[in-house]
């Protein structure tokens, strides 16, 4: 017994057919006792009338009044009826665990002996037993069991040709008559089957509806672990040493295809250098999800065994991955790699298919760095030119690097921000009195970011996975120069055209 419908899973009939199960047998068990002690309180009943009012009442209630071989017909019905129930209820009783499909069987072999007995006592000729005996019983178990149309048409199917078949042959019975009669029945019964099948819908809608409310739920949690999960590989905010970033993730959905990976080493001879990779993968969701899980595996075991890879190196590893594994799949990823050495001022960068990049400087001017390559996946690892670059990072200079959902968010009516949107607010006055990763009295740029790309949305859910960082390179105050640092606050204040207080 199992639902029907197009929405159907396995996991769905699975759980429909359990419920099914314990509801026929609880329902059989209640059948069994009442309609089944019933009709034997009924016949007893009859026969105790028959014995204080008439004797004769008995022997044609045991026996009929067609005489000859059909007097055989009334006990040998009773017999298998009582056989029936009793069989039935022995089964309930003694809880024997049965598979589904016997249970059903059961259910309609009950009713199915309903008829037989109602088709034995009419041969005999038993007064006031014809067929509606049958269809009370079939009536009754429409109402009562979870039967499906088809099972509900399964006793009618089996009852009816016989009850036909018994009224032309051995009743010697008019065919006309017969045929009618038995038309005529099976209009009566279809009201029953009409209620099996509404009950049915109603079952199963009522079933589904609870069953998508839970795995809803269920989904619900189960998101909200895989995004600690997957929020748990973003590397820490950096607010110490050299070189600091911060940055700010807003996925379209609960987890998404945006990531960021960082990695710090002290190389012998070289100093603190930060390496930074800003990723995004095509598709939003868990597949984005699942696809960021492959490629930090792949980026954290790089920098596991060489600590010290430039970006173009990087960028080229990653293109060979995501062609080899994911593009065949038609998914693919821009990223973009950076390598900041502290000590000696260098930024190096290479960028597959990545949205430009700025460099703000203390002084408040831009510079773009520009994609040096293709998407990763677009070409095969022979082919592929990462195009590493140098410039120079100052101190006092912020890197902001972001993912496409900041540049192609819309505003509500469908304007989107571009490139050009997000480099005026870059190139606006920074926020007083945050005190974020740049650590001299403005707030972070990816926070900055984040809130004027919300904004430009009026206010609206993302389309898009956003991410943005900022990189700073902090001012360090030299020794017998002590001045510094206040000179070079007063610096971004005047570029900013704002105030800074201590």
């Amino acid at each position: 017994m199992t639902a029907s419908g197009g929405y159907e899973t396995t996991e769905f009939k699975r759980s429909f057919s359990q419920e099914t199960d314990s509801l026929l047998r609880r329902r059989l068990a209640w059948f069994v006792s009442i309609w089944g002690g019933l009709g034997i309180l009924a016949y007893l009943l009859v026969l105790v009338f028959a014995i204080f009012n008439r004797g004769d009442l008995v022997l044609r209630l045991l026996f009929g009044t067609a005489g000859g071989w059909k007097q055989a017909f009334p006990p040998l019905g009773i017999t298998l009826w009582l056989g029936a129930y009793g069989l039935a209820l022995f089964m309930v009783l003694s809880r024997r665990s049965l598979p589904m499909q016997r249970v059903v069987r059961l259910s309609l072999l009950l009713i199915v002996f309903d008829g037989v007995f109602s088709i034995s006592q009419r041969i005999g000729g038993v007064p006031g037993y014809n067929l509606a005996f049958f269809w009370l019983a079939h009536l009754i178990a429409c109402a009562v069991f979870p039967w499906s149309v088809r099972q509900a048409l399964i006793p009618m199917a089996v009852v009816l040709p016989l009850s036909l078949l018994s009224a032309l042959t051995v009743e010697g019975g008019e065919p006309i008559g017969a045929v009618l009669g038995t038309v005529w029945v099976a209009a009566t019964m279809t009201p029953g089957v009409i209620l099996c099948g509404v009950r049915h819908g109603q079952r199963v809608q009522k079933f589904n509806n609870k069953f998508l409310s839970q795995r809803y739920g269920m989904l619900r949690q189960e998101l909200a672990y895989a995004r600690q999960l997957h929020e748990a590989l973003f590397p820490q905010p950096k607010s110490d040493g050299s070189v600091r970033f911060s940055y700010r993730y807003e996925p379209m959905r609960q987890i998404g295809g945006d990531y960021l990976y960082a990695h710090t080493s002290n190389l012998p001879g070289v100093g603190e250098v930060v390496s930074v990779v800003l990723l995004d993968v095509t598709g939003h969701g868990i597949p984005a999800a699942l696809t960021v899980n492959r490629l930090h595996g792949e980026i954290d075991l790089r920098f596991a065994e060489q600590p010290d890879i430039g970006p173009g190196e990087l960028l080229r590893i990653l293109n060979r991955y995501v062609a080899l594994t994911l593009a065949k799949h038609s998914i693919f990823a821009t990223a973009v790699c950076f390598r900041i050495d502290a000590a000696s001022g260098k930024l190096s960068y290479a960028s597959g298919g990545h949205p430009p990049a700025f460099i703000r400087g203390v002084d408040g001017t831009l510079r773009d760095l520009d994609p040096t390559s293709f998407v990763l996946g677009a070409c095969a690892d022979r082919d592929f030119d990462p195009g590493e670059r140098q410039v120079d990072f100052f101190e006092g200079d912020s890197l902001i690097a972001y993912t496409d959902g900041a540049i192609e968010s819309r505003s509500i009516e469908g304007k989107m921000l571009k490139i050009d949107g997000l480099r005026r607010i870059l190139a606006s006055p920074a926020v007083a009195g945050a005190g974020g990763a740049a650590g001299i009295g403005h707030g972070t740029w990816a926070e900055r970011v984040l809130s004027e790309v919300t904004r430009h949305r009026g206010g609206m859910p993302p389309e898009d996975d956003t991410l943005a960082i900022e990189i700073y390179r902090a001012i360090r105050a030299r020794p017998g120069r002590p001045g510094d640092t206040e000179r070079a606050r007063a610096a971004v204040a005047d570029a900013d055209g704002v105030g800074v207080s201590d």
